[in-house]
């Protein structure tokens, strides 16, 4: 025992030294527990029990004290690398102090969501940072700096240990009854680099996996974990997100027929701590034990994963018992304390965005401003989304703008119809106990006020219902009955939310969270969302008493100027569980935005949303146009700021805004290449560019390459001039650009290889160098499996966004030309196409091989530049689970009327994992060609190979 009580104390022992020790020591049924997300002590060893991480996505959240900063997409739209380090900082000092006071808030900590927002109708875009992989990469890794302390001396423990959320590929809600299909290109060079640039990095501790399936596989059994992952860091952690291990054999979207496969999958795989079951482990210990004694895992598996897992507790210094306490001259005052205040105004500025100021709408002069008119659902509110820490303070940005302007010259409507709801036998719906509210009632009296209600309207056919009475939303309570209490909408269901559904001559009232229609009951006619059935409903009519449009012209035109916010709810339409219908602000919104803005020429709209909208008419008609995330206790008094000039917004979209959503494609296709997505690939006319954002000064630019031819093994280095050449003191962010214009790949139209924000007060000059990797330019080589750098000319650009270019310059890089593909070398994965059509990637077994699947006749995949030269047969692995048979045809240079090559036939009938090896002779010839495989029905293709009759190596 003192030997491993000195593994456990003494830190200046090797760290394997001491993991082996503990490891070593403690019984199988001890390890079970620690591969738990709520890891039981060890008392004879003297170690602790472990809590499951903490959520720090812009803040900790679910604590009573914590510093709010901006929704992770509005510190995106800061891009500002040195910003987040500093946020990550903040964060890790106060999850120090909360976790001395309170061991139950853990030191690993859940964040940031590094997934790539490819499409913005995810449910939960507002919790990534950026389309873009660079842009998103350098941020994680500044945020996972400050998290840890990377700057730490030698020898010092993390402060915290980051979780990178969600590996790979989870941009959707459907979770396990979609697939994400991602190709290796897609993979490599898109999905997977915000992962790689953090582990590599050496700031990422662990690895969240994701709730969805990628080619047809869960990622909790994903073979990316050992094969990618763990080449990067074998150290690395990997735990679930909650529950997903149950639902690998849950019969709704069950992989595995039972938890026995599935527990035995998922470790095997890679996963080391299963967050599941809430804080019960004994299902979790009692299936691993099962494995054990059938052995479909062995207990090295299980020395593994808790070593790894012990590791990373070694690491942040939890069991230095004898040594000073890690951080220790942290204290208390720091949790949401001034400084963190401070930092969180700052994030909360950066973020803004001016997307258009026409006539230089914007700063308004306050002074000469006699009255404004202040419109909208979200002037008078801070919302907060499910990972908002508390709010202890702050303005709503119609208390900061009465603070600026005064209450004297402030006028404000939320821009809400309003309406009285009567029941089809006359009576109208009344609130009773109007101070805190109370059960709502059909009153035949009049009762003014108690009987008028503001419709609140959230698109998508969604509204919340508020008491003009108490100012008070309308809830349904779990015993259905419809009360006025709420102060907000909120909470994980949002009982908040109804629906206006049309029936006859009038509506029924629907309730999402309940999944009721409302009806009344007993003899006081109370309302209750209880029927299952339309018919059982009862029937109203909605009267409108004012109109929402109606009063926001009204008091823009009374006024010398008017601000318009609308946007989104963080919990309606649109979280966690929940993909966005669509792209649209709410019909009710943009009516009222639009009143006002015709009303008075000095209209400023101001979106708050956690993602881009598809609002053309505002972007062309409003005199001014800001954008910002859900920014916490902040916001308020940053937009206000803004808005009087007090700061010059120099903030940029972190994602492509559509003109329309038609422009995004289907919302499952994760193939960016292929299907034309983000900015890197798409060729529609956005409604803004990535990096789009303007400022109140204007500025000249220069880009100067230091050299304009280099080799393979060289790095770009290049300096970009701005001079401000306007009379505002301001931020800019110089991005920088490149194509490649000789490449014989689909490549990206231009991407982002390097940025910078920096301050450039009027009439100076900042000069930045830049030094890029010339990896940056890379591709993924399927067929070696590396990234490799085509020799030809880059374009290099400097611009005001992705769109907006202002110099650029020619690079030419010197190699060696790529040879023609080589298929008659080793089998070739038929995943490894460079383009297809109607196809689906599938799972090849249940382990770890991957396939693609024809969906129909006229499915193919395409092979560029392969070699045939002597070539004259096919081998494949094929496999056809309908009745009957299909074929590949395989065809030169296109997949209908290219020259036929050869038939391969495939006989149907088998299991979804028969795999048959066949062949087929090809006719020869001496050019390289474009290789296309194409299907005359459903099918499903693992592997193949080129070759010649007789020689060994036509076999796979």
């Amino acid at each position: 025992m003192p030997a491993l009580e000195d593994a456990l104390r003494d830190p200046s022992l090797p760290l394997d030294e001491r993991v082996a020790k503990l490891v070593g020591s403690m019984t199988l049924p001890e390890k079970l527990t620690q591969m738990h997300g709520c890891a039981e002590p060890v008392e004879r060893l003297g170690l602790p029990a472990h809590v499951p991480g903490i959520e720090i996505l812009h803040g900790i959240a679910h604590v009573p004290r914590a510093t709010v900063f901006p929704q992770a997409i509005g510190l995106g739209a800061t891009w500002n690398t040195g910003l987040l380090q500093r946020i990550g900082t903040a964060i890790g000092d106060e999850v120090r102090v909360l976790h001395r006071a309170d061991r139950t808030v853990s030191l690993n900590t859940w964040g940031p969501v590094v997934n790539l927002l490819r499409d913005p109708r995810w449910g939960r875009n507002e919790e990534g940072y950026s389309e873009c992989p660079v842009l998103t990469s350098s941020l994680a890794t500044a945020m996972c700096t400050g998290l840890t302390d990377g700057d730490r001396p030698a020898g010092q423990p993390l402060k915290t240990a980051p979780t990178l959320k969600a590996f790979v590929g989870y941009n959707y809600e459907a979770r396990g009854a979609v697939t994400a299909n991602i190709r290796p290109r897609v993979l490599r060079e898109y999905e997977l680099r915000p992962f790689e640039a953090a582990i590599k990095g050496g700031v990422a501790a662990s690895v969240m996996l994701g709730y969805n399936r990628v080619n047809g596989r869960p990622c909790c059994v994903s073979p990316y974990v050992n094969d990618i992952l763990r080449a990067w860091d074998p150290d690395l952690v990997v735990l679930s997100d909650a529950w997903a291990p149950t639902f690998l054999a849950m019969e709704h979207e069950g992989y595995f027929p039972d938890r026995l496969a599935a527990y035995s999958a998922a470790v095997k795989a890679g996963l080391d701590i299963f967050i599941d079951q809430d804080r019960d482990n004994s299902i979790i210990v009692r299936t691993l034990e099962r494995a054990l004694a059938a052995g479909t895992l062995d207990e090295s598996d299980i020395d593994a994963a808790v070593a790894r897992v012990l590791r990373m507790r070694f690491s942040l210094g939890e069991f230095d018992l004898d040594a000073p306490e890690p951080y220790g001259d942290l204290d208390d005052s720091c949790v949401d304390g001034l400084e963190h205040r401070a930092l969180a105004a700052e994030a909360a500025r950066e973020a803004i965005v001016l997307l258009r100021n026409s006539s230089r709408t914007l700063p308004l002069d306050k002074d000469r401003l006699g009255s404004v008119a202040i419109i909208g659902p979200l002037a008078d509110v801070l919302y907060r989304d499910w990972y908002t820490g508390p709010h202890a303070y702050g303005d709503s940005p119609l208390a900061a703008l009465r603070a600026v302007f005064g209450e004297d010259r402030v006028v404000h409507t939320p821009g809400a119809d309003r309406v009285r709801i009567r029941h089809r036998d006359g009576g109208l719906v009344s609130v009773r106990g109007i101070a805190d509210g109370g059960v709502l009632t059909v009153d035949d009296e009049k009762r003014g006020a108690a009987q008028i209600f503001e419709v609140f309207d959230w698109g998508a056919g969604i509204v919340t219902l508020r008491s003009t009475a108490n100012g008070k939303f309308l809830s349904a309570h779990e015993d259905g009955l419809l009360h006025n209490d709420q102060a907000q909408p909120g909470g994980w269901s949002v009982a908040e939310r109804f629906s206006l559904v049309p029936r006859r001559d009038g509506c029924v009232l629907w309730n999402p969270t309940a999944e009721r229609f409302v009806t009344l009951v007993g003899s006081g006619r109370r309302l209750a969302a209880l029927a299952a059935e339309p018919d059982q409903a009862a029937e109203f009519t909605v009267e409108v008493v004012a109109r929402g449009a109606d009063e926001a012209a009204r008091v823009a035109a009374d006024a010398d100027a008017a601000i318009v916010f609308v946007g989104n709810h963080p919990l309606i339409n649109g979280r966690e569980a929940e993909d966005r219908p669509d792209m649209l602000l709410a019909p009710g919104q943009e009516a009222a935005a639009l009143a006002a803005i015709g009303a008075n020429p000095s209209t400023v709209v101001v979106l708050v949303s956690g993602y881009p909208m598809t609002v053309p008419a505002l972007a062309e008609t409003a005199p001014a146009l800001l954008w910002t995330s859900h920014a916490g206790p902040e916001l308020g008094s940053a937009i206000a700021d803004t808005l009087v000039g007090r700061y010059a917004p120099a903030g940029r979209v972190p994602q492509t805004w559509p003109r329309q959503e038609e422009d995004l494609g289907d919302r499952y296709d994760f193939d960016i290449i292929g299907s034309r997505k983000t900015y890197l690939y798409s060729d529609r006319e956005p409604l803004f560019p990535f990096g789009h954002g303007l400022t109140y000064s204007e500025f000249w630019y220069d880009l100067r390459l230091d050299r304009p031819v280099l080799c393979e093994e060289d790095d770009v280095g290049l300096r970009a001039t701005v001079t401000n050449v306007g009379e505002v003191d301001s931020d800019e962010v110089v991005q920088v650009y490149w194509r490649a214009l000789d490449s014989r790949h689909e490549r990206p139209l231009r991407q982002l290889g390097a940025f910078r924000r920096i301050h450039v007060p009027a009439g100076h000059t900042r000069t930045r160098r830049f030094r890029i990797p010339m990896r940056e330019l890379a591709m993924w080589d399927a067929v070696d499996e590396e990234f490799v750098v085509e020799p030809g000319r880059y374009e290099f650009l400097l611009g005001r966004s992705s769109a907006d270019i202002v110099d650029g310059a020619v690079l030419t890089v010197r190699g060696r030309p790529r040879p023609a593909r080589d298929l008659a070398a080793a089998p070739a994965r038929a995943i490894d196409f460079d383009s297809c059509h109607a196809v689906e990637l599938t799972d090849a077994d249940i382990v770890s091989a991957e396939a693609v699947a024809a969906v129909g006749a006229g499915s193919w995949i395409c092979f560029r530049d392969v070699a045939m030269e002597g070539l004259n047969t096919l081998t494949a692995e094929v496999c056809r689970t309908d009745p009957g048979w299909a074929a590949l045809e395989i065809r030169a240079d296109d997949p209908v009327t290219g020259r036929l090559l050869g038939v391969l036939p495939v006989v149907g009938g088998g299991g979804r994992y028969d795999w048959t090896t066949t062949s087929c002779a090809l006719t020869g010839g001496v050019e390289p060609v474009d290789l296309f495989l194409t299907a005359t029905g459903p099918l499903r293709v693992h592997r193949f190979r080129l070759g010649r009759v007789g020689a060994s190596a036509c076999g796979l």
